[in-house]
């Protein structure tokens, strides 16, 4: 295919579905929601197939084909020649940046969809009245053109308590590939609550060891001869004796280069935009619902709160008439506030404004920045832990869920991303916005337990409820009621104490000959 109706083709899939909104939030029955299941998997298998076209055709490094285009002999060359030769290279500059913009949106569409099904498979469970079958998760690919994979079209949609999904945000997601466009509608304040999500994400666990680089030394030919070996690293690998296993009891090491490989939490930098895009705006949408009814409670004076507000809109629109330069408007502006507020008795002659109105205005700031910088940070935070705390390690590894190229595990280094929350923005969020969350202390010693408990796990073939062993987990380590905890991950709580006696008595001997054994080896 040709290039340029390659990148067009692109574009206009692209911008089709720009103009295809979607209101996720707004299923209701099985028919509705594999409408929208349907349509973005079908986009993301056409996305996946553009960018491995893309991807062959030299997109991933579009500027190498100018490399010849580079530093011309130009005193050698007549003036026509190098006019002509300058056009040709920005020609093809101009047709590597459309390459690699082209991909990199293709590439920021494919993580928008991967997130929206993410959502979207966490938030369904589908019976099949003919089979029986109940399906969730990576397992609604069992559905082909709305149908069971038994061929019945009988299904039923029920909605999974347990599941970690927002269907609100796959609206604000750059599902066209267009993530510089929503990061430039962000407020101020969402652009700082998107940085910060962003550097959470982007967290790296500690440097672990993939490949070595080695300058060796071997006798060949009656002389000693350098090489260049490259080796992959493994567990408590005596590198020395691989080397002279391959190349010879002679071979000597001379020097050794270790190669580090830093996984984020979230390892790609399009999921990480998307994500935090999608967070910051959904909370933005809910925190300007809820803003007022807030404030209201807890301001001191909302009259003088009012006035101060309309003098500083009307002394800010006087200023743009009577003065042009910007230095000397905000000088200008600044006195006429002065003179209006002191007219309202709301500032004294040396500009010291009324103390009530002081903390108003101070308490309305804190507001703005716990709802438009914590609440986002805090609900993508929460939703992290809760996906942790109620999945396996195998189930983590093997399927994306809401959050695409999630690190199945984190070390200590990555762990220190998640500061403990603000309790009173934990209040607002359960109060005010009707979130399932608690505040816990320490929540970085909550994901270090989950992590410890499956390690001591691993290879023991335990049958274990994860939701259940999440609220075991946030009633122990959190200290967290049972009741409580049941309810944030949705489960009974007699399974809770069930799941929590059976992690009490892990590890301990639980019949007679088990003992004896036991005691057999202690000697």
């Amino acid at each position: 295919m040709n290039e340029s109706v390659l990148i067009g083709n692109a574009e206009k899939f692209l911008d089709g579905i720009r103009h295809n909104w979607i209101k996720a939030e707004e299923i209701n029955d099985f028919q509705s929601f594999i409408d929208i299941y349907m349509y973005l998997k079908n986009n993301l298998e056409e996305l996946l197939e553009l960018r491995d076209t893309m991807e062959i055709k030299g997109y991933k490094t579009p500027y190498r084909s100018l490399m010849k285009y580079g530093r011309t002999p130009k005193s050698e060359m007549k003036v026509e020649d190098m006019y002509d030769v300058n056009k040709h290279t920005q020609y093809f500059r101009m047709n590597a940046a459309a390459k690699k913009n082209i991909l990199d949106r293709v590439k920021s569409a494919i993580a928008s969809h991967k997130i929206a099904l993410g959502h979207l498979e966490e938030f369904a469970v589908l019976s099949c009245a003919d089979c029986n079958g109940k399906f969730t998760g990576h397992e609604l690919s069992n559905f082909i053109d709305g149908n069971c994979s038994c061929g019945s079209s009988d299904i039923k949609l029920e909605i999974n308590q347990q599941g970690v999904y927002r269907l609100e945000i796959i609206k604000y997601l750059p599902l066209s590939g267009e993530y510089m466009v929503k990061m430039s509608e962000l407020s101020p304040m969402g652009r700082e609550a998107f940085r910060t999500i962003v550097r959470i994400l982007k967290h790296e666990k500690r440097g672990v060891v993939t490949t070595l680089s080695l300058v060796i030394k071997v006798f060949e030919d009656g002389r000693w001869v350098r090489k260049r070996v490259n080796i992959d690293a493994k567990d408590q690998m005596n590198y020395e004796r691989e080397i002279r296993h391959e190349h010879g009891s002679n071979a000597r090491i001379e020097f050794m280069q270790f190669h580090r490989k830093k996984p984020s939490i979230i390892n790609d930098k399009h999921v990480q935009t998307a994500l935090s895009i999608g967070y910051v705006k959904l909370a933005e949408s809910r925190a300007r619902k809820v803003f007022n009814q807030i404030l209201d409670n807890i301001i001191i004076d909302l009259d003088k709160l009012q006035i101060y507000d309309e003098t500083v809109k009307k002394a800010k629109k006087m200023a743009i008439k009577m003065v042009e330069d910007v230095y000397d408007r905000e000088h200008i502006q600044d006195e006429l506030i002065h003179d209006m507020l002191f007219k309202e008795n709301l500032m004294d002659k040396q500009g010291k404004l009324n103390s009530k109105l002081k903390i108003d205005i101070e308490s309305r700031k804190q507001l703005e920045r716990q709802l438009f910088v914590e609440v986002p940070r805090i609900m993508i935070l929460w939703d992290i832990v809760k996906c942790y705390l109620s999945t396996s390690y195998d189930r983590r590894s093997k399927y994306s869920g809401p959050f695409p190229n999630l690190r199945p595990n984190l070390d200590s280094n990555q762990i220190k991303a998640f500061d403990d929350f603000d309790q009173n923005v934990v209040n607002i969020l359960r109060d005010y916005m009707n979130e399932n969350i608690v505040y816990v202390y320490d929540i970085k010693n909550l994901l270090s337990k989950k992590f410890e408990m499956e390690n001591k796990m691993k290879g023991l073939h335990v049958k274990t409820n994860s939701n259940a062993a999440g609220a075991v987990l946030l009633n122990t380590t959190g200290n967290i009621p049972i009741d409580v905890a049941a309810h944030i991950f949705s489960v009974d709580p007699k399974d809770v104490k069930f799941e929590r006696n059976k992690f009490e008595t892990f590890g301990k001997p639980q019949t007679k000959k088990a003992k004896k054994f036991l005691e057999m080896i202690k000697g």
